[in-house]
């Protein structure tokens, strides 16, 4: 065990007693006279009585799968099952439950908030892969960015990004919680080594479509997006629909697709 992990649930305990509510991934974490209560963030203004009560055996379980049983490799991704509610009565308690549910996330939450750990740098950490992500480093900074704000949109993860691109601060806080990324995921590192691959083997284009096209197209990403094909995988980044995939295609089209407010 991390020897910071107490002290990071007693700095998570007392933030948590500061207000009504507290964003964690996907979690709500809720101050209550008997301790804390989590739940889904979806569900942070559902009735009590509406959520099924889970002990601390069944929070693994939850984590692992969605609502329709299809693996989860984010733990920070939107996608937990709702419905449910757990009570933690003191800090170790809910380093428990936040170890099953959200693996990580406070450890990172907390050296980030006490400098005891860094995010890193884009480059450096694809310079050191090998194996089949050797070519990710040959990326330029305008596609490393695009991987990033699709891989990481608010649609596929709540872990707000710290690593950085070149010179590039952390992302925009819309959108996402506390929970700091402090180095590229395995599902980004896909999704930029399959736009490598794509950039030096398929040729390029040239599509012109007038307003009202863009328009529908921006709406068919919307759909995809938001309502992906149930059969789906989060993980399957060969699937051209997956939600990932949709999204760094939108990000490439951008300056050509319609404002939004």
């Amino acid at each position: 065990m991390n020897p910071s992990a107490p002290n990071a649930a007693q700095a998570l305990w007392e933030l948590v007693h500061e207000g009504p509510r507290l964003g964690f991934g996907p979690l709500s974490l809720s101050p209550k006279l008997q301790g804390i209560e989590l739940r889904h963030a979806l569900d942070d203004q559902a009735a009590d009585g509406s959520l099924g009560s889970v002990d601390r055996a069944g929070l693994r379980a939850l984590a692992q799968s969605d609502a329709l049983g299809r693996f989860r490799p984010n733990k920070a991704a939107p996608n937990l099952v709702r419905g449910w509610r757990h009570q933690v009565a003191d800090a170790a308690a809910l380093e428990s439950a936040l170890d099953d549910l959200l693996p990580g996330g406070l450890t990172d939450w907390h050296a980030l908030r006490t400098g005891s750990a860094s995010p890193v740098a884009w480059q450096d950490f694809v310079d050191r892969q090998t194996g089949m992500y050797r070519q990710v480093p040959s990326l330029d900074e305008p596609q490393a960015e695009q991987v990033a704000r699709a891989g990481c949109h608010p649609k596929c993860c709540l872990r707000r990004r710290f690593w950085t691109i070149r010179a590039r601060g952390p992302e925009a806080p819309a959108g996402k919680t506390i929970v700091p990324c402090l180095e590229p995921c395995a599902l980004v590192l896909e999704l930029a080594r399959r736009e490598q691959k794509a950039s030096v083997s398929e040729e390029r284009s040239q599509l012109i479509l007038n307003q009202g096209e863009l328009t529908l197209l921006d709406q068919l990403f919307d759909r995809a997006i938001d309502a992906p094909d149930r059969a789906l995988r989060e993980g399957d980044l060969s699937e051209p629909l997956n939600p990932r995939r949709v999204l760094l295609l939108r990000e490439k089209l951008l300056p050509w697709l319609p404002m939004r407010e």
